[in-house]
């Protein structure tokens, strides 16, 4: 995930991470946080934490850097007392992970569903995306940049994030791609009124 950070305390932080090498974990601000964001709003209890992979420093002290995702984890407990928050966490271990070294049923499944969804999609619809998998060694990390692609409710989102349960998040993600499916072939039958349904 690219990040363009520019409030002073995670400046704070991507300095220290660059210095330490720990990972960075990023958290969803539980519900009524606007009017506390500038202190420490309560949040939900899993994240994902992951290492930079790439940074650069600019002359107003503003970083632009490239987060790649390692684990999901659990707060155990805030600690610290630095600018940004800090806390002890428990790494989440994938639940029914697979290898992808000899191929992989469920991997071949899930990408011809998601092509078969893409190739429905007009030209310029910007989730007509050719995902880049070289890299993803198991099928969590495949399963997880695919449904990163999708513009999936704050709900739907939360529950991915918390499943521990590779085949389940696989099978979530299925019914997703399968639902989209159907809803472009019906919205392609009202093409009689000249309107792209599929745009939306």
């Amino acid at each position: 995930m690219p990040l363009h950070i520019f409030e002073q305390r995670y400046r704070d932080m991507v300095a220290d991470s660059i210095d330490s090498g720990q990972w960075i974990g990023m958290v969803v601000l539980a519900p009524g946080w606007e009017d506390q964001y500038y202190g420490r709003p309560n949040i939900l209890p899993i994240g994902c934490a992951g290492n930079i992979e790439k940074w650069t420093r600019h002359d107003d002290g503003k970083y632009d850097i490239v987060l790649r995702g390692q684990s999901r984890f659990r707060v155990i407990r805030e600690l610290g007392e630095t600018s940004y928050r800090q806390a002890e966490v428990d790494l989440l271990e994938p639940i029914q992970d697979q290898q992808l070294e000899n191929g992989n049923p469920l991997k071949e499944r899930l990408m011809s569903r998601y092509r078969e969804f893409t190739q429905l999609l007009p030209e310029k619809n910007p989730q007509k995306v050719n995902p880049d998998l070289s890299e993803c060694r198991t099928l969590s990390e495949v399963i997880d940049r695919l449904a990163f692609l999708f513009d999936l409710t704050f709900e739907e989102r939360w529950q991915f994030l918390q499943e521990p349960d590779v085949v389940k998040r696989y099978q979530s993600l299925l019914t997703v791609i399968d639902m989209k499916i159907k809803i472009v072939q019906r919205s392609a039958t009202m093409n009689q009124f000249n309107v792209d349904f599929r745009m939306n």
